[in-house]
């Protein structure tokens, strides 16, 4: 149940992070906000893997092997089609219809990589996934139109469609990440280790960007505002995720995920941009679908996390910041 809360928390930050940058961003702000976020976190847990080499715990850093470095690069790679395609996402369409899209597409991936990896998935649980998928779609048909009454975007349909297509890639991508975590977590790897060495794509990638500046836009935003709302939205929800996905199946961990665009809903709401009747009926349908499914997942005996007494030594450490004395 730890792990779960771990992933219901960063879920919750997620969501409020990306409400808060849906309307207010370019793609010079997207651009920059995964630069800082991914780069951040990549030196805070470069340090926390130091701190911890000092205290004398090498069992947390198993040596690695041809498997596990493509595994690495495996998840550098989910990660930047992840994260940038949602970041970018934002700039043409709102957080909760992306996040509508990108949750609902992952239960669905998840079950199909599931079945190409070997596990049987009876008919019941192709029903959850697909009843979900198609809730999150019902929610992004019903969240749109309030949305879009604000004057924060003025994209076009092409660029609309973009954006769409850009949250179901970035779905199916964090349904990779989802699997690569636990994968991960069962050969030993600490999380904060993962967590130091899965974003040097995406960060390069988004210097890379800003840097050529052709096609992006000045950023509106300054500095100090997008390096709060990455530490707050991204950093800490990330390593959150990262401890709970390692120990949770991937179906669970994407059923949860599923919540998000409901929850960015809501925040959106708090924010001042306004909610339709239907958009608020629509997500908290999903909300309870998500739980429902997330539950009956998790019931699963095959799909349990991997339990106290099989997990090695690395992996049954959470290896949080605070204990390892950085903030």
């Amino acid at each position: 149940m730890r792990a779960i809360a771990l992933i219901a928390f960063s879920v919750l930050m997620q969501a409020a992070a990306e409400a808060f940058l849906s309307g207010r961003i370019s793609s010079g702000d997207s651009l920059r906000f995964s630069l800082l976020a991914f780069l951040g976190c990549t030196l805070l847990f470069l340090a926390v893997n130091r701190v911890s080499r000092s205290r004398n715990r090498p069992s947390k850093y198993p040596s690695a092997g041809v498997g596990q470095w493509r595994q690495f690069a495996a998840l550098n790679a989910a990660s930047a089609v992840t994260f940038l395609g949602l970041y970018v996402a934002l700039v043409w369409v709102p957080a909760a219809f992306a996040a509508s899209l990108m949750a609902g597409v992952g239960p669905v991936a998840a079950s199909i990589l599931a079945r190409l990896s070997g596990q049987a998935r009876p008919a019941a649980d192709w029903l959850r996934s697909v009843g979900l998928f198609v809730a999150s779609l019902v929610t992004a048909a019903a969240v749109q139109p309030a949305l879009l009454d604000t004057s924060s975007w003025q994209s076009g349909p092409a660029a609309s469609a973009a954006g769409a297509a850009l949250a179901l890639l970035a779905g199916i991508g964090a349904t990779v990440l989802a699997r690569l975590s636990r994968q991960l977590g069962e050969r030993g790897v600490a999380p904060s280790v993962v967590m130091a060495h899965r974003f040097h794509l995406t960060y390069v990638s988004a210097a890379a960007a800003l840097v050529n500046g052709q096609l992006v836009e000045r950023p509106h935003l300054g500095w100090g505002v997008t390096a709060l709302v990455a530490f707050a939205g991204v950093v800490i929800p990330l390593y959150a995720l990262q401890v709970g996905a390692q120990r949770t199946a991937a179906t669970v961990t994407m059923a949860l995920l599923a919540a998000q665009p409901g929850l960015a809903y809501l925040v959106q709401g708090a924010l001042g941009y306004p909610l339709a009747v239907q958009g608020t009926v629509a997500v908290v349908l999903l909300l309870l679908a998500a739980s429902a499914v997330a539950h009956a997942e998790h019931r699963r005996p095959q799909e349990h996390g991997v339990t106290q007494a099989d997990r090695t030594p690395a992996a049954q450490e959470t290896d949080a910041p605070a204990s390892t004395g950085v903030a």
